[in-house]
Order: C-alpha cells, then structure tokens, then sequence
C-alpha cells in the first residue's frame, strides 16, 4: 500500500490524502529499496548514516541512513514496538520532511517489513517540489502520521544534515523544452530530464490541470534499449507540474530519444532526442 499526499500550498488550508493499493508498484518499490539499502552496490556516497533512536508510547524508532535524491529523499528506519501494541506490516509511518526549515513534500511512499517477532523495517520515500541547491541539508524529519489516517500524538523526530554535494556532481540532465499535444487536445511541455545513479525523472508542465489525462514515456538509447516511465505524480496544487520518475534507472549516455506515449499505448507524435548538455 502507497500512501499519496497531494499538500496545497498557499491559503487554502486543506489536504487531499489519496490511498492507492497497487501491488506492482509495492513490489518495484521493495526491489528499489533492496538494491539501494541492502544490496553491496556504490550508493555509499549518496547516503548520510543517521543512527539516531526515539521514544513514545508506542516504541522505539531508530532512523537508520538516508539518501538524499534529485528532488527526493528516501529513509530507511527500525521500529521495535511496546509489548501490547498490534502492529504488523500493513501500518506504515509516513514522515514529514522540512528542508531548510521549508514544508516541500508532494507526496509520501512507504513500505513496512516484518524482520522478527519484535523488529519491523519502515521504509520511505518523500518526493518534493524541489530541493534547494545547498550542498549540504537541515533537514528536520517527523514520524507523525499512522497509515494515513490519524496523527501521532508524540511523533518521533529526528534533525539531520546531509549532502547533496556528490548526487549534484553524478546527476545528468538533459534539456528537452517541447511540446507534446495529447489526445484531448491540450498541450504539454516536456522540460527536462534528470537522471541521478538512483532514478531518473522527467519534468513537464501544461497551461490548465491535468486531472484525467494520463501520459506515459519511454527512454530508448542508441543502442535500442528502452526503459517505460509511467509513475506520474503532481509538483503543484494546480496540477499543472508533474514529475514522472523511474527508481533505478542512470542514463550515462550522451544522448536519447524520449517517446510521450497515451495511456492506451498509442505514441503521441514521433520521438524527441535529448542530449546531455
């Protein structure tokens, strides 16, 4: 289960919580975590090992490391609970993330993995509408939601710094500014697409909101490899900026083509090469 959070900014004080049961996408995101967590691969530079524990009544939460993402930030921690607490892998804690001191979730992932009879493995990812360009993060993590659907009242929290210096020097992107008409007529403009060793993403924007029509892409290098992206989420309450990433996809490369593809599969024009600049 994947919780989405969709947090207007401005005066109109109010939250949308969408909770979306889609089993492919729990199993993509504990094969991402696996391989970024788990497995012996090189994202020892991208991580800040946090190690730090809190308590409340309801246990022991210990923040194990984090990474730090283009424009997402993924935690791994440990949670013991009291005795008589009924707890199992289907409740997750979705944490809030201040950057700077600055509230820029758009939406909030999680996965619960049971490790023993008294030890569960919170994992989560927090996409923001953007990360500034500081090498190195304040960043100010709360626990204090329950599977989206009452606050904690004691939340664990934790302040951490953390750099960004290596991700923005292994990061690639590529500058696109086209536009893409969809099948109900209106337009987008693809941006750019930002490739890290962690995921990738691509960034596009429309003039009215983008609320039924779904838009899918595809990645194809020069050798005919292809990758299919179709993991959109929304960067505005306007839902005019939208963000579609792929986890464990790294473009090394120079250069592309990129394919907006319509939900029913058909291609929405011909391909758009992107090159690193």
């Amino acid at each position: 289960m994947l919780l989405v959070e969709n947090q207007p900014k401005g005066n109109l004080g109010r939250k949308i919580w969408f909770i979306v049961v889609l089993l492919l996408l729990v199993a993509t995101c504990v094969i991402v975590y696996y391989f970024l967590f788990k497995k012996d691969l090189n994202f020892e530079a991208y991580k800040t090992v946090v190690d730090k524990t809190t308590e409340n009544a309801l246990g022991r939460l210990t923040l194990n490391e984090i990474i730090i993402d283009d424009n997402q930030i993924l935690l791994n921690a440990t949670f013991k609970p009291v005795k008589d607490l009924n707890f199992d892998n289907q409740i997750f804690f979705f944490p809030q993330v201040f950057v700077n001191g600055k509230e820029l979730t758009v939406r909030n992932g999680g996965q619960t993995i049971q490790q023993s009879d008294k030890n569960y493995t919170i994992y989560s990812s927090v996409k923001l509408r953007e990360l500034p360009a500081d090498k190195i993060l304040s960043l100010d993590i709360r626990y204090n939601n329950w599977n989206g659907e009452k606050k904690i009242d004691e939340p664990w929290e934790f302040q951490v710094k953390a750099s960004q210096e290596q991700l923005q020097e292994d990061r690639n992107t590529f500058s696109v500014e086209k536009k893409v008409k969809l099948l109900d007529g209106q337009e987008i403009t693809i941006e750019k697409v930002v490739s890290t060793p962690i995921s990738t993403t691509i960034y596009f924007h429309s003039e009215k909101s983008l609320l039924n029509e779904a838009i899918h892409f595809k990645i194809q290098s020069a050798s005919g490899e292809t990758w299919h992206i179709n993991s959109a989420y929304p960067l505005n309450e306007d839902y005019t900026k939208w963000g579609v990433r792929l986890d464990a996809l790294y473009l090394t490369g120079n250069s592309y083509e990129l394919i907006p593809v319509a939900k029913n599969g058909s291609e929405l024009g011909s391909a758009i090469k992107i090159e690193d600049k």
